[in-house]
């Protein structure tokens, strides 16, 4: 895999290119964060699902946590919310995309931003000034409701969840959807036979759904 592995003034990550990549060419480019006590190499995985004609960024989150059997993952904050680490990883995502794009090398497309389980969280609860063209919340829900809410209705969301999540239960997902459908966004929202996961029927969808954008 074409991946470069980089550290950020405030976070690290992994960027993926495609193969034989054209300077000349127009590329999307899609900002991805892993969820609670994974990593940016644990949530890259899912770039086989991927479709290679895109430009992918995995964050890897600020904070690092015990995860059992002397193993080390990360998180965006502390459960119950960590109003500090939240505030933190909030102004990390959006100083690391700015930071990305005045250096980067390529053209782009469309700028899509979204993450599983807490990446989703963070995607949602983020201000990125109008410059999104879409957001991809997987497995997720909003941490607020209209507090600390800074999207405007422009921005096209997919959202998808397993029906058998036991970790954010659907009703959860649902009450999010509605909250956001009444907001006035255009929001995708697709259900999957799956547990809290990302699945391959799951990637091809949200691949149609970037390439329909």
């Amino acid at each position: 895999m074409n991946f470069e592995e980089k550290s950020g003034k405030d976070l690290n990550y992994l960027a993926f290119y495609p193969k034989n990549i054209d300077k000349n060419k127009k590329y999307n480019i899609v900002f991805f964060m892993h969820g609670y006590g994974d990593s940016m190499h644990g949530i890259s995985g899912i770039i086989e699902y991927l479709s290679k004609d895109n430009i992918y960024i995995f964050f890897n989150a600020p904070f690092k946590m015990n995860i059992g059997f002397n193993a080390e993952g990360y998180r965006w904050f502390e459960f119950p919310l960590n109003e500090r680490e939240f505030k933190f990883s909030q102004e990390a995502i959006s100083n690391s995309i700015n930071e990305i794009l005045i250096e980067f090398k390529f053209n782009y497309e469309k700028i899509y931003i979204g993450g599983f389980s807490q990446g989703g969280m963070m995607s949602l609860h983020n201000n990125y000034n109008g410059m999104v063209d879409g957001l991809i919340i997987l497995s997720s829900r909003l941490v607020y409701s209209d507090k600390e809410f800074y999207l405007n209705n422009n921005t096209k969301i997919f959202m998808s969840h397993g029906s058998n999540d036991l970790v954010i239960p659907k009703e959860d997902a649902n009450y999010s959807l509605n909250f956001l459908k009444d907001k006035g966004f255009n929001v995708e929202y697709k259900e999957f036979q799956i547990a809290h996961e990302i699945s391959f029927e799951q990637m091809n969808v949200l691949n149609k759904w970037i390439d329909d954008e």
